[in-house]
């Protein structure tokens, strides 16, 4: 064992917060084919506090130097007296909102569409105060890194108390935490075309500000992992996770649709959308840890969201069988119309490029120096292009960092494997009188039994490096059959 961690004690929680919210908007149609749309919205949301104050946090010195136990009602050696909810309320939470649209020519039928708006996160202050309900001296918490003098085993990894820890909390906040908020953008085209279709072009971008940034402030350093706990730069406390709101994201796409509305027993719908979204705050691919490698280096951090998808196009479609009626086929012929007419086949197909993943390094490092390294991080980049090679990536991108330093590979630097999708659903629906429907459906999921690879091993010093970990769900079909009185 490498590290345990542990944090228990009592669920007995009592939260309290409040939120007053203030909203004013007009509507000015500026010509008969030009309108506008402007907003504002006032918050003011309060951190959360503990109805008995059984939370917990942590004041931290400049440059997390020291840290030192608080709770309601106490202050801090470092940075003073702290309020009941251990975080500094924040009072200026303005979102402005506007939108306009627009019909250049009122004859024809294209459409202009833009909009803009600011929107804040509320629900951050919960993670906050769980965060914060779970620490010393309400609960028990305890986080160590194997040393000489207290090596951790199976049997031991969490009732070892490391000498000197007078500080055992597990997780702190910063005081002056903010809300996190997004400015989101738009702008979009539309266009009626012949045959029942609509052309839609549209752009939108999104600007991520104050988001989480979690780090290990207390780590030791890349170095011999003999002497971890000996080596934190807060002596007297365990490794523990502070939680900030210095993240930043963006997010760039344009999506470009076309729809064909229900006419003549046929409709459809295509969307293609080409995006780029850029972080440093987002889970690493395929690693689900979100704390910064080295937690002096925050924009070491900055790189492709976990989530990022450069290409992605969704097609959606339904067609009824032609028959029955007046005009349609097989009119006059009331058998065969009375067995044809009602069928639908429905479906929709998926085609997308994967999301990134990191090149990491897992384990106990150790040279005959002693200088090696014990955890996670990231790989070191050794120049050579990720894409070349037959295989997922090229194995030989990434390498083992040197002894005593933090890998220089930047995250989600690995393009993951792309995915294709077919879905398609085929029945029919029978009325049998007043009230009465027999219903037949057949359904298949991943209607061809493609495989889409889930993940990809990309720890480098793993016997599996490059292959992959997991398939999607394959191919699977039911059906049903549906009496209705």
């Amino acid at each position: 064992p490498q590290t345990s961690s542990i944090r228990y004690g009592t669920s007995a929680t009592y939260f309290r917060g409040s939120v007053v919210g203030l909203f004013g908007q007009d509507d000015w149609r500026i010509l008969p084919n030009l309108s506008l749309n402007a907003g504002l919205r006032y918050e003011y949301i309060t951190p959360l506090t503990e109805k008995y104050g059984h939370i917990a946090n942590l004041d931290i010195a400049p440059y997390f130097t020291g840290a030192a136990p608080v709770i309601p009602g106490e202050s801090g050696p470092y940075t003073g007296a702290f309020p009941r909810s251990l975080i500094d309320p924040e009072h200026h939470d303005f979102a402005p909102r506007i939108g306009l649209a627009w019909k250049p020519m009122p004859k024809r039928s294209m459409q202009i569409r833009a909009g803009y708006g600011l929107y804040y996160v509320p629900n951050a202050y919960n993670q906050l105060a769980n965060l914060m309900a779970s620490q010393p001296p309400w609960s028990t918490a305890n986080q160590l890194s194997t040393s000489l003098d207290g090596v951790l085993t199976l049997a031991t990894g969490f009732t070892l108390t490391p000498p000197g820890k007078t500080v055992t909390n597990t997780a702190a906040v910063d005081r002056y935490y903010r809300l996190p908020y997004a400015d989101s953008w738009s702008f979009s085209i539309q266009q009626d075309l012949p045959a029942a279709m609509v052309l839609e072009v549209g752009y939108r971008g999104t600007k991520g500000t104050r988001l989480n940034i979690e780090r290990s402030p207390n780590s030791a350093p890349p170095g011999s992992p003999l002497t971890a706990e000996q080596r934190r730069q807060i002596g007297n406390a365990v490794g523990f996770t502070y939680l900030s709101s210095d993240g930043n994201s963006i997010y760039n796409s344009l999506q470009v649709r076309l729809m064909r509305r229900f006419r003549r027993g046929v409709s459809f719908n295509m969307q293609y959308t080409l995006a780029k979204s850029i972080d440093d705050s987002s889970t690493f691919g395929g690693a689900g840890n979100t704390v910064a490698q080295d937690p002096n280096d925050l924009a070491a951090e900055r790189g492709l969201s976990s989530f990022d998808q450069r290409h992605k196009l969704n097609v959606s479609m339904v067609w009824t069988s032609p028959v029955g009626g007046t005009n349609g086929l097989l009119a006059g012929r009331p058998w065969a119309e009375r067995l044809l007419k009602d069928w639908q086949l429905s479906g929709g197909m998926t085609v997308a490029s994967g999301t990134p993943l990191t090149a990491r390094v897992l384990g106990n490092r150790s040279d005959s120096g002693g200088t090696g390294t014990v955890g996670a991080g990231r790989a070191e980049a050794t120049g050579l292009p990720v894409t070349d090679g037959s295989g997922f990536f090229n194995p030989a991108a990434f390498t083992l960092p040197p002894a005593g330093f933090y890998g220089n590979a930047g995250r989600n630097t690995i393009p993951g494997p792309g995915t294709f999708s077919l879905n398609a659903t085929f029945g029919r629906s029978i009325d049998l009188g007043e009230r009465k429907r027999l219903e037949f459906r057949v359904e298949s999921n991943n209607l061809t039994n493609h495989v889409n690879y889930a993940n990809l091993q990309t720890v480098i010093n793993a016997t599996d490096y490059g292959l992959p970990l997991a398939a999607s769900v394959m191919r699977t079909m039911q059906a049903v059959v549906r009496f209705r009185f």
